[in-house]
């Protein structure tokens, strides 16, 4: 990301139209994203529907955009929050639960061996 934020200044100067470019993908990616999720989720789960999937998938890709220096593609002002607030309690490292929900963009924060296992002789 940093590496990214670096270049873009650079690559703008160079390549005006590559800001479009980066829209447009973001625009595919967050629309291909959308479908797929609705798909496979759709609104089988109870607190998630296709609607609450589309908002948060553009509040992310729009906070993505802001990482490295862009506006948001999404200004709505419902694009500005996230639909789950009530789940991030269970995605806050900061917080009671010392847990990181999304394994992908999680960086590990402790190593805990599980009280369960006694030692690695029984693993």
């Amino acid at each position: 990301m940093r590496l990214f934020q670096k270049l873009i200044p650079e690559a703008m100067a160079i390549f005006p139209h590559s800001k479009d470019a980066v829209y447009e993908m973001m625009d595919t990616a967050v629309r291909h994203e959308c479908k797929w999720t609705n798909h496979i989720v759709g609104n089988n789960i109870l607190g998630i529907t296709e609607h609450s999937t589309e908002q948060y998938t553009k509040y992310l890709a729009n906070i993505r955009l802001k990482a490295i220096g862009l506006k948001p593609l999404y200004p709505e002002p419902r694009y500005q929050k996230s639909p789950y607030t009530h789940l991030e309690r269970f995605s806050d490292t900061k917080a009671e639960g010392h847990t990181k929900a999304n394994f992908f963009e999680a960086q590990v924060t402790s190593y805990v061996m599980s009280s369960g296992v006694g030692g690695w002789d029984e693993i």
